[in-house]
């Protein structure tokens, strides 16, 4: 009976420790991703595994596609760089404060990470910056900062979508993409001479043949 029990919690004993193991690679993992892809957007799955010390099975184990791969990278990114400050924009009193600290995140984490649009980009994660800023700009509506004939639904991802256009005019890392927020943030706040025509629903500009 006493060799049973020992066997039991020996074998107990391993399955936590290899939970650790898979978590600290899959770290690992991201970590190496973000720095390889930053410098090569094109780099591949194996030159990640290599960065990250790891055998390309290992890698694969966990991230089936490259494509995975870099989707979770992304996602990652978003967690660390973005949504702190989509919380913090949230918590201004002042609306377009708030929004102009959201779009700043995502163009500048965008700018430093050198994420390829619209590579890895899913409307999943698109979502996931839509809702705070969209909630934004209904505030700003309501306390009369933002102009009225903004379709939060529909605006803030194009909005997105133009100022992240730009990032490819510019060398790495550089800051001039703040001139054409600061263009878009006065057109925000501007009182229109005349209404927007009529806003068009959104066709996912994720999906990627």
């Amino acid at each position: 009976m006493s060799g049973l029990s020992d066997s039991s919690n020996i074998s107990g004993g391993k399955q936590p420790a290899l939970r650790r193991d898979a978590s600290r690679n899959a770290r690992r993992i991201l970590d190496a991703g973000r720095e390889v892809l930053r410098e090569n957007p094109q780099a591949s799955a194996d030159d990640i595994a290599k960065a990250a010390g790891l055998g390309i099975a290992t890698l694969y184990r966990r991230f089936p596609t490259r494509d995975d791969l870099v989707r979770s990278v992304i996602w990652d990114i978003f967690a660390t760089d973005v949504a702190p400050a989509l919380t913090r924009a949230e918590g201004e009193a002042d609306p377009r404060i708030g929004l102009r600290i959201a779009f700043e995140a995502a163009m500048r984490t965008s700018a430093y990470e050198r994420i390829p649009f619209p590579v890895g980009i899913t409307l999943e994660i698109a979502q996931s910056f839509l809702g705070p800023a969209s909630r934004l700009i209904k505030r700003g509506q309501e306390l009369g900062f933002l102009r009225p004939d903004l379709d939060p639904e529909n605006d803030t991802l194009r909005i997105l979508l133009m100022l992240l256009s730009v990032l490819p005019t510019f060398s790495h890392q550089s800051g001039g993409w703040n001139r054409y927020l600061e263009l878009v943030m006065e057109a925000l706040t501007l009182t229109p001479v005349k209404p927007l025509p009529p806003a068009e629903p959104i066709v996912d500009p994720f999906q990627h043949a």
